[in-house]
């Protein structure tokens, strides 16, 4: 094999590993996308109702219900609380109830689950244990849909404060607004909370 077809193969085999790691991660299956957010069980407490989310690269808005949304850069682990009076403030990522933030630059562990149906999505069902790079693992039982592009459309996992389950519907891949994603620029740090972490 002359040096120009080594390196050409080398190349291809860099990409195929690259194209197979990127698989393995189906919170990256859709770097754009909006979706409605239906979340239940214990650790769901405060947080009833339908929620809109957005994404954007490494950016991620959240709806707070009425009071307000969250925006999180998932790249730099920062997130910017906007409430509907002005005030923001910035704080360290709360990865826990966001599957998209935990699965963020983390080694995925996978074993087939069966499959299933939900909200009418034929779904491949998988257990992940997701481990990131600085952090603990966390488990997870994900439904991909298959018109999806492999979508997480459910997630079932533990959080500190306990079992959630999270639902996203009426999922679109048009790229949302760049508006979507801004924040003011005078945010405030919130203070750490007693017994948080540091």
């Amino acid at each position: 094999m002359t040096p120009h077809y080594r390196k050409a193969a080398t190349g291809l085999l860099i990409f195929c590993v690259a194209v197979a790691v990127h698989a393995q991660n189906p919170f990256e299956s859709a770097k754009q996308f909006s979706a409605t957010v239906v979340m239940s069980g214990t650790a769901a407490k405060g947080a009833q109702g339908e929620m809109k989310i957005y994404r954007s690269g490494n950016k991620m808005r959240t709806s707070i219900g009425n009071m307000g949304y969250m925006v999180m850069d998932l790249g730099q682990q920062t997130n910017y609380m906007v409430m509907g009076n002005g005030m923001c403030m910035q704080m360290a990522h709360p990865t826990q109830q966001n599957p998209f933030s935990v699965a963020q630059d983390a080694t995925i562990d996978r074993s087939p689950a069966g499959t299933d149906t939900v909200d009418g999505h034929s779904c491949k069902v998988e257990n992940l244990t997701v481990t990131p790079r600085n952090g603990q693992p966390t488990k997870m039982k994900v439904w991909e849909a298959e018109d999806l592009r492999g979508f997480p459309v459910k997630i079932e996992m533990q959080s500190s404060r306990g079992p959630i389950a999270i639902e996203y519907k009426d999922v679109s891949f048009a790229q949302p607004d760049a508006s979507l994603f801004a924040h003011p620029d005078n945010c405030q740090q919130m203070p750490a909370m007693p017994g948080g972490p540091h």
